[in-house]
């Protein structure tokens, strides 16, 4: 069975849209991505805005393929989704957009839409380090935090359909501000917005996660120091979550993961430290094997389910 996917990745800062085919083999699929193009988003967008800029970037794939060969159209939200409505974005603050309605009828093909993360832990389950493997959890670690699990091969929702939100686990007392509204969550912590402020802390100088990362990298005893937080409080809260959901694999994707070797040595060791040894004892951690892309093939694998 072949396919073709438009993929549109919507990120809380960036859009991405894809044309990428997909075959399937012996039980399993198989992708390339054909062409990708991608724009910068402002923090406040408006709905007509986001539809827009989707046929925009569309238009400029038109010499790739025809919209006529297109099967069908994934799209990641970032914030919280159903089916058919993108109900929340924490960073425009969108809110019950029926976005799934508008695309069918802009595109006349079958649109699946689904939280980032979540899709991200369906394209690993699909594409990635997790095909024969059936409880999961997905970590996305960039501007923001949040995670996806999948149990028994399944992503688990919770009650209305918004579980996975490790971002708001609260791993510091009276810690950062969070957009949430509480303080000390982990995504005010450890996300990257939340590692640039533990630097200016310990320096007085605000710089991004990536340059703190090439700091650390030339010996600098902040830098280092603000990684090896990073990964201390990672690991220990993971650690909290593998007691609960008892995973056998944990991934890790999203911009910060491009810092592992820095964060990665101290997230173990207190993971290992914390954890309930005879019932976790074999989880590996991981960085996903889908890179940069993972949030695109997740628009993919939406179509696929």
């Amino acid at each position: 069975m072949k396919k073709q996917i438009l993929a549109v990745d919507i990120g809380g800062s960036k859009m991405i849209v894809g044309l990428v085919r997909v075959h399937e083999r012996d039980g399993q699929w198989y992708h390339e991505i054909v062409h990708t193009v991608g724009e910068k988003l402002p923090t406040e967008i408006t709905e007509e805005e986001i539809l827009a800029r989707i046929a925009h970037l569309t238009e400029l794939l038109k010499s790739h393929v025809s919209l006529s060969e297109i099967d069908s159209i994934g799209v990641t939200i970032p914030g919280l989704a159903d089916e058919r409505v993108w109900i929340y974005a924490p960073f425009s603050g969108i809110q019950n957009f029926p976005i799934t309605d508008a695309l069918e009828k802009y595109f006349g093909k079958p649109v699946f839409i689904e939280n980032d993360v979540n899709a991200c832990a369906i394209a690993e389950g699909i594409f990635g380090a997790c095909r024969e493997v059936r409880d999961f959890i997905w970590l996305t670690i960039s501007n923001g935090i949040g995670g996806g699990v999948v149990l028994d091969g399944h992503i688990y929702r919770g009650a209305r359909g918004f579980s996975g939100e490790f971002g708001h686990i609260n791993v510091v007392e009276d810690g950062e501000l969070c957009g949430c509204g509480n303080r000390g969550c982990l995504e005010a912590e450890c996300a990257g917005p939340g590692i640039s402020r533990y630097y200016a802390h310990l320096t007085g100088e605000q710089v991004s996660a990536a340059e703190i990362a090439q700091r650390a990298r030339s010996g600098e005893v902040a830098a280092r120091e603000t990684y090896e937080r990073e990964g201390w409080i990672l690991g220990r809260t993971l650690a909290n979550a593998a007691s609960i959901l008892n995973p056998a694999r944990i991934l890790i994707g999203g911009g910060v993961v491009g810092a592992w070797d820095l964060f990665s040595p101290a997230l173990e060791t207190e993971f290992r430290k914390n954890m309930f040894r005879r019932a976790n004892s074999d989880v590996i951690i991981q960085p996903t094997a889908l890179g940069y892309e993972a949030a695109l093939l997740g628009a993919v694998a939406l179509t696929l389910k």
